[in-house]
């Protein structure tokens, strides 16, 4: 539905000009219908009126005029309908393109970014978007088509009243414009407050914690509250502005009407105008200005959804770090036997790289240990491998047993955080995570695998047991255990882990070593780790020492 391109509002618009297309030409045809049943309702009043006609003679007349208003009503609905249904589905594929996107910037990209202005783009500035394809495009549309057929039919009639509402018509939308000018502008600050008010609102729902432990928290609540409350009345002034508009609208539609109406009414006590004409004339001049104060009804949506576009464009501009998979990386293939960097230079912004030139081979069944001081590169190395970061120079690259490189291995990794996250529901569905499919059985395996099994068997209802957000109520070494589980559910030919044992006792530590190293057997392990008991079980040790990398066999006599 939509192409990387044009991402404007008049480029998304030209992508759903066939949709918007088929909602103008049944509108339009609405709009003939609407000029022939005013026509025929003056001829049945005038009959009846002037004719001598009684209300039998009249039926033909009211059935034709019933006939083409169920028309008009079943032709406006469809105009609607496909307006409406072409808004969808722009709506969805934008949104689509757009999280597309935000994938290959990679978290390294979205560093930067509030994680609440990237939600409320995502919503509610995707969902401003719609009634503008829906209703604001079409009604532009219908602000020329249907005021053009009027004023034709109205000449036929009668010439001043055509002079009155040329003239008197474009007023109203130069006037509106003028009324709305700021409107604009006030609209932009809406939306810059709404977006400071999601980023707000959710630092303060992820620091509520702390908040209370500082006790701070009623003025973290009073702040989102005072931004709540100026939001509230940037809010009040567009709506005032709106009302503004209409007003204006009002004035001079009714000003036209009342024109037509008095130049009517002379001439037809002077007997120069028959009554046919001028009722339907008068008929005619409100559905003149009709399309106006629909178009003024939606004007605010045009404004809405370019205060919109730029939080939408800001995120479409973001540069590109990493690949997103696609669906032939997900085929089983040949098991992977070695990762290589192959003078690999990598860092965040041109000319200030973190590792430079780096060379190194990382084989299956045998644990690498990344080491190093802090800021020396390990993360980005990390982000290397995980494909969230694209090297400025060199190639990361994975030789399976026939000896093929893979330009997708990414998929096969398993990566577990130094701070892994667990879900509010119990064990079985945060293990279930990695593998939805996967039976009892297969949840018993991989947490044996991961010395988890032993702990998870001794809670009150096993699998069943449930755990809290981020795993209240397990001991930070049942949670690492758990989150090894749940990688190695999925089977991973890669394993990824992002120190381990951190802030874990020793036994804790010792069980999560053992672990690790079960896990090692028959993949490709690599562990950033600091602590001796994790790089004494390594086969390999990678140490980052300003921006370089130097690698070693090791062995725990050469840790000791």
């Amino acid at each position: 539905m939509v192409s990387p391109g044009n991402r404007t509002l008049m480029g998304f618009t030209r992508r759903i000009g066939l949709w918007l297309g088929a909602a103008v030409v049944l509108g339009g045809a609405a709009a003939v219908m609407l000029v022939l049943q005013l026509a025929v309702l003056a001829r049945i009043v005038s009959d009846l009126a002037f004719h001598g006609h009684v209300i039998a003679d009249a039926y033909a007349g009211l059935a034709m005029l019933l006939a083409l208003l169920a028309l008009r009503a079943l032709l406006q609905w469809a105009a609607d309908m496909v307006a409406n249904e072409g808004s969808l589905r722009l709506s969805a594929a934008i949104r689509g393109e757009l999280l597309r996107h935000l994938f290959r910037v990679g978290p390294v990209g979205l560093a930067g970014q509030a994680t609440g202005q990237m939600v409320t783009v995502l919503g509610d500035g995707i969902a401003a978007l719609e009634p503008y394809f829906a209703q604001y495009v079409p009604r532009a549309a219908m602000m020329v088509v249907l005021p053009l057929l009027v004023l034709g039919m109205v000449l036929h009639l009668d010439g001043w009243s055509f002079v009155i509402l040329a003239c008197t018509g474009p007023l109203v939308p130069v006037f509106m414009a003028l009324v709305g000018y700021r409107a604009q502008a006030i609209m932009d600050q809406q939306w810059m407050q709404l977006l400071l008010l999601g980023a707000a609102f959710l630092d303060t729902v992820q620091g509520l914690t702390t908040l209370r432990l500082f006790g701070r928290a009623r003025d973290a609540v009073t702040a989102v509250a005072g931004m709540a409350d100026e939001y509230r009345t940037t809010t009040m002034s567009v709506m005032k502005v709106a009302f503004l508009t209409s007003a204006v609208l009002e004035f001079f539609a009714s000003l036209s009407i009342a024109l037509v109406a008095v130049v009517f009414g002379a001439r037809l006590l002077d007997g120069k105008a028959d009554f046919q004409s001028a009722f339907l004339v008068l008929l005619l001049a409100p559905e003149y200005f009709m399309p106006l104060r629909a178009f003024s009804a939606s004007y605010h949506a045009r404004q809405n959804a370019t205060a919109a576009m730029a939080g939408i464009s800001q995120l479409f501009s973001l540069p590109e770090t990493a690949e997103l998979p696609g669906a032939q990386a997900r085929t089983a293939g040949a098991p992977l036997v070695s990762i290589s960097c192959a003078d690999v230079t990598a860092g965040y912004q041109a000319g200030a790289p973190v590792l430079s030139h780096v060379g190194c081979t990382f084989t299956r069944s045998a644990l690498t240990v990344v080491t190093g001081e802090s800021g020396v590169g390990k993360t980005t190395l990390i982000r290397l491998l995980l494909g969230l970061l694209r090297p400025m120079q060199g190639h990361v690259t994975a030789t399976d047993e026939c000896g093929v490189l893979h330009g997708h291995w990414q998929d096969r990794i398993g990566w577990v955080p130094q701070q892994p996250r667990l879900i509010h529901g119990t064990i079985a569905e945060n293990l279930r995570l990695a593998n939805p499919m996967a039976d009892l059985d297969s949840l018993r395996a991989a947490a044996a695998q991961a010395d988890a099994l032993s702990f998870i068997e001794a809670l009150p209802q096993g699998f069943d047991t449930m755990v809290g957000e981020r795993g209240a109520g397990l001991s930070g070494g049942q949670v690492q255990r758990l989150a090894l589980a749940r990688v190695l559910l999925r089977n991973p030919q890669v394993l990824i882990l992002d120190e381990p044992t951190a802030n874990l006792d020793p036994q804790g530590e010792q069980r999560v070593v053992a672990a690790i190293a079960r896990a090692a057997v028959g993949r490709i392990c690599i562990v950033v780790a600091h602590r001796p008991a994790m790089i004494a079980q390594a086969a390999q040790v990678v140490c980052l020492r300003d921006g370089q990398v130097f690698c070693s066999p090791h062995t725990a006599e050469r840790a000791a």
